[in-house]
């Protein structure tokens, strides 16, 4: 498997690796001492992944933040921020309060001091959902989930830089749950290989889902179905970490992605880079991009210049096996928070 550098690179990186490991190792064991490792007075759930790029950590921990909602929690979610300029919010935080506007989102490069003083000043927030949080070991967690991509040989893949791996497989044992996510059934081989690492199956599988479609022009937006892709030509502007994922999503609802415009995941956006997509867009029937992405592009867009209405998929995780069981271990984790006035306990509702 290939790694995030050209293979022409390979005799280094793979030397890189090795140091690398004796980092990675080095650091775990510090933190298996406690050190380092800071406590917050409410319960912290961490979704997180072994390797980089995209696994669905966004729509997981929406999935895990509406599921508390819907049990009457208050939860925060906490994060680094990561990709921000200064003074600005970055592409995760601006997607869930896009999403989820009753939820709070902190985000900080020093998660544990930036979410005491939150929580101290916001005491009806009676848990956190810690995104990105396997490798960020200096906040103690009450449930540690970690997110496996089906999609991906993550079990054949390399530490990096040779690889994507951002630790060794083996460190899956500290986990205390694994989900599969972007599967489309349940893989026994790699439910075996991930029993063989962390000591037991997935808790759960996922696939990513559109529920929807916002579909913005002059006037404004409107919600319609992944239909209205059906026989469209497109052009795909996708700053994700696995931006195949989402063409295969497109071209499975009946669309024809013509033009692809490269851009990073984290991409920062200028007037010039929109100018030149909204050039290759003339001829085509629609622009799609992602939530992580619109939520920057939007503010550079003229639709009274655009040519062609912009589509951004409402992505979603189902939880196809196991929903129950992933519910119980995040309501098990907060169980013990202080529960604000009219919380019940045992309400439930499907996700």
């Amino acid at each position: 498997m290939s790694g995030p550098l050209p293979g022409v690179l390979a005799p280094v990186t793979m030397s890189a690796s090795w140091f690398y490991r004796l980092a990675i190792r080095a650091r775990n064991a510090r933190f298996d001492r406690g050190v380092g490792v800071a406590t917050v007075d409410r319960p912290v759930i961490s979704v997180g992944n072994i390797t980089t790029g995209g696994v669905g950590k966004t729509p997981m921990v929406m999935w895990i933040a509406q599921l508390l909602r819907r049990h009457d929690y208050r939860p925060v979610i906490a994060m680094r921020g990561y990709g921000s300029a200064r003074g600005e919010r970055s592409d995760e935080e601006a997607e869930y309060l896009d999403r989820l506007g009753d939820v709070p989102v902190v985000a900080d490069p020093d998660r544990a001091a930036a979410l005491r003083e939150f929580l101290a000043d916001h005491r009806e927030v009676d848990c956190v959902v810690l995104d990105d949080g396997f490798q960020h070991r200096g906040i103690a967690r009450q449930l540690d989930l970690v997110l496996i991509d089906a999609s991906r040989e993550t079990f054949a893949d390399r530490l990096l830089p040779a690889g994507h791996l951002r630790e060794p497989i083996a460190n899956l044992r500290r986990a205390d749950a694994v989900v599969v996510t972007r599967a489309e059934s349940v893989d026994d081989a790699l439910s075996a290989q991930i029993a063989q690492n962390l000591g037991k199956p997935p808790v759960a599988w996922s696939r990513h889902m559109w529920s929807d479609l916002d579909l913005w022009r002059a006037g404004g937006s409107d919600s319609v179905e992944t239909e209205w892709l059906a026989g469209k030509r497109v052009l795909t502007m996708l700053g994700v970490g696995h931006p195949g994922s989402i063409v295969s999503q497109v071209q499975a609802a009946g669309a024809a992605v013509v033009v692809n415009v490269p851009v990073r995941d984290h991409q920062r956006y200028d007037r010039a880079k929109l100018a030149a997509a909204r050039d290759l867009c003339r001829g085509l029937d629609a622009m799609v991009t992602t939530a992580k992405d619109w939520v920057k592009v939007r503010r550079l867009i003229d639709f009274q210049t655009w040519p062609v209405p912009v589509v951004v998929p409402r992505l979603a995780i189902e939880v196809f096996h196991g929903a129950g069981e992933l519910e119980d271990l995040v309501l098990a984790a907060v169980a013990g928070s202080t529960a604000p006035p009219g919380h019940r306990a045992g309400s439930s509702g499907g996700m």
